[in-house]
């Protein structure tokens, strides 16, 4: 039997700080506009959003990658790569990851990169950093850390990103096993590039943002309207195709942990799979939707929930901006 990845474990962070949807309600109400039709298609009842001006996408990463660290009782030494997953980094340069090295007291020799893949990050890195595991027998532990803080940089008069997004971050830590029966199974990617345009931070782009002249709005998110319904279709075909080419079925299936952007969303591809909506865990209602994260964390809490246990196959699907999904299959 051939080495293959194992999840080791996962663990989440979040503000303390919960707000509810009247704020929102209130908020846009002075503005002329009704988003409770909004807030019941997305399914949000609340969302965490840090009121401390000190804490931002990479503390609350590090946060989370401490907690993985004392779950699984693995020490920051001991990892041999760190990727840092997030469409809101707080530096450019250097890599977040380099500072998540940092802090957690990391090796010479570790490999450490951020990704960014906006919402879809972090099952890309999993995708990525499994098929490098699985190669690679020089890499035992790898941690993907994810985190945003995208209602920071949304425009305060737009609805969906405003009322809509949450400050989280996970940490998921993977290990290369030998003579293991479970694992990373296959993926699969769907790209539409002709939606590039339609979320943009910053919304005139990185070389205008100095610009005197440039409105504060135009230093955030650009929020269009668009069509994602190609995008869930896929997701429908894609999780079928790859069953049906590792010879497992929908039966087979314990639970999916989807993006977290839209409880309607969630439930068209349930209906499109002709899924018992029981198998797709929603954590929205309480996060709000945490971009990046947002499929790990609905993974923390049905291991918490006792939902999914060793041997399970599970499904991560996600999109990301522009658009771009990536749907992965594994044996938990």
């Amino acid at each position: 039997m051939n080495a293959n990845v194992k999840i080791r474990g996962v663990a989440v962070y979040h503000p303390e700080n919960k707000v509810g949807n009247d704020y929102f309600v209130q908020h846009f109400a002075r503005q002329g506009k009704d988003i409770t039709g909004l807030l019941e298609v997305t399914g949000r009842e609340t969302r965490y959003l840090s009121n401390d001006p000190q804490e931002n996408p990479l503390t609350m990463g590090i946060e989370a990658a401490k907690r993985a660290l004392s779950q699984t009782g693995i020490e920051g030494h001991e990892l041999d790569m760190i990727v840092f997953s997030s469409g809101t980094p707080e530096y450019v340069q250097p890599t977040n990851a380099v500072k998540v090295h940092h802090a957690l007291g990391g090796k010479n020799s570790a490999i450490v990169y951020d990704i960014n893949s906006n919402c879809v990050g972090m099952v890309v890195a999993l995708e990525q950093i499994s098929r490098n595991m699985l190669s690679n027998p020089n890499v035992k532990y790898a941690m993907i850390v994810g985190a945003e803080q995208l209602n920071k940089y949304s425009r305060t008069n737009e609805e969906v990103p405003y009322s809509n997004f949450g400050d989280a971050a996970a940490a998921l830590i993977l290990e290369r096993v030998e003579d293991y029966d479970g694992g990373f199974i296959d993926s699969s990617y769907y790209t539409d590039s002709s939606l590039h345009d339609t979320i943009v931070l910053p919304a005139k782009g990185f070389s205008n943002i100095y610009r005197e002249d440039l409105e504060e709005s135009d230093k955030r998110i650009e929020w269009l309207p668009f069509d994602t319904d190609d995008a869930f279709l896929s997701a429908k075909n894609a999780i079928e195709r790859l069953l049906m080419e590792n010879g497992l079925t929908k039966s087979d299936v314990k639970r999916y942990f989807l993006s977290q952007f839209a409880k309607k969303n969630i439930d068209i591809i349930c209906d499109q799979l002709n899924e018992d909506h029981e198998k797709f865990k929603f954590i929205g209602n309480e996060f709000g939707y945490t971009g990046t994260s947002s499929p790990f964390v609905a993974f923390a809490k049905s291991i918490e929930a006792g939902e999914i246990k060793r041997g399970d196959v599970i499904i991560f699907w996600s999109v990301g901006a522009g658009i771009t999904s990536c749907n992965v299959i594994y044996k938990y």
